[in-house]
């Protein structure tokens, strides 16, 4: 796992997996325990949410693979908030500013 070490910081990072279903809670009280929302279908399809992700994510994954006794394909996205808008109807801003 090799990743740039010159991108921009990451505010989330989603990764989806499937793990051996008898090392389930394991797994899942170790993401929780992290900070990140684990979300699990059939009892060893994982997606898992993590917004603002601290440490090394190379390692954390390792950890896991670890308790999995095994390791798995993890799909990896990284999201960058490269900007940040409010978007209001046309009615409510005028509104708010004659508030």
């Amino acid at each position: 796992m090799n990743h740039d070490t010159n991108a921009p910081s990451i505010d989330m990072v989603r990764w989806s997996f499937t793990v051996r279903p008898d090392h389930r809670t394991e797994i899942d009280t170790h993401l929780d325990d992290l900070g990140a929302d684990v979300y699990v279908r059939s009892e060893s399809q994982f997606t898992v949410i993590w917004e603002e992700p601290e440490g090394d994510l190379d390692g954390i994954i390792e950890a896991l693979w670890s308790l999995n006794g095994a390791p798995f394909e993890v799909m990896q996205e990284e999201f960058q908030r490269l900007s940040l808008h409010t978007l209001e109807h046309a009615e409510d801003a005028a509104t708010h500013e004659a508030a």
